[in-house]
C-alpha cells in the first residue's frame, strides 16, 4: 500500500509536490528479487535515464518469494529497476508515455515463473537538487554525490516530466504530485518527500548509534 495519503506538509497546498519512488528495502522474505546476469542487458543500463536499445532474450530476475505471494504486489524491487505489473505497466503508459520503456521481464520465483511483467526504465533526467538547501557526502576527490544527510528539491524540477531520474544521483526516482495520487492504490511501491525520507534515514543512524554506547 502507498504510503502517499499519509504524507504532511506545510507547504500551501495547491504548490505542487516531488516525491521519491521507493520500495521495500532488503529483508523482505523473498519480495527483493535478482537481476540475472546472464541477461543480455547490464542492469545499470536501467539508470542512465536513456532509452535502451533492446533486441535480445527476455530479462529474468529471480526471487526466493512463491508466486503467490509475488503476485500480491503490483511492484517488485530487485537489483535493476522496479518490476510492474500489466496493471501498473498500463496506467504509467497513459500516465506518461514521453517519460518510460517497458521492458518485458519474466520471473523465476520459487515454485514458478511469472509473465506479464516488466522492468520500467524512465528514460528522463532533470536537475532537481536545491543545493542551498541539501546536505550531502561527495565521493573523495570528485563533486559525485556518495549520500545524503538531508535533501530538498528544487520548486518545479520535473518540469513538464511526470516521472524523471535525478541527473545528479541517478539511484533517485522522482514522481509528480499528479502522478503519486494515481499510482497510490498500487502494492509494494510508496511515494515519500525527501526530507521524509533523510530524516527518517538520520533518525535511524543517531537512535543506533545511541543503542551502540
Amino acid at each position: 500500500m502507498s504510503d502517499f495519503g499519509q504524507l504532511r506538509s506545510s507547504e500551501p497546498a495547491s504548490q505542487p509536490m516531488t516525491f521519491l519512488w521507493r520500495t521495500p528495502e532488503a529483508g523482505s522474505d523473498g519480495l527483493i528479487g535478482t537481476y540475472s546476469r546472464s541477461n543480455t542487458l547490464d542492469r545499470f543500463d536501467f539508470r542512465n535515464g536513456k532509452h535502451i536499445e533492446f533486441s535480445g532474450t527476455t530479462p529474468v530476475l529471480r526471487f526466493d518469494g512463491r508466486t503467490r505471494d509475488l503476485m500480491a504486489f503490483d511492484c517488485l524491487s530487485n537489483t535493476a529497476a522496479p518490476m510492474v505489473s500489466q496493471r501498473m505497466a498500463q496506467v504509467l503508459h497513459d500516465a506518461c508515455p514521453q517519460d518510460i520503456q517497458l521492458v518485458p521481464a519474466r520471473i523465476e520465483a520459487a515454485d514458478g515463473d511469472l509473465d506479464g511483467w516488466s522492468l520500467l526504465n524512465v528514460t528522463a533526467t532533470v536537475l532537481a537538487i536545491n543545493h542551498k538547501k541539501s546536505a550531502y557526502t561527495t565521493v573523495p576527490g570528485t563533486q559525485e554525490i556518495m549520500s545524503f544527510r538531508h535533501l530538498e528539491y528544487l520548486e518545479g524540477c520535473l518540469n513538464e516530466h511526470q516521472l524523471a531520474r535525478d541527473a545528479e544521483y541517478l539511484g533517485h526516482l522522482l514522481v509528480s504530485d499528479s502522478l503519486a495520487h494515481t499510482l497510490s492504490g498500487f502494492a509494494g511501491v510508496s511515494f515519500e518527500r525527501p526530507q521524509e525520507v533523510y530524516y527518517q534515514t538520520m533518525s535511524r543512524r543517531w537512535n543506533s548509534a545511541n543503542d551502540a554506547r
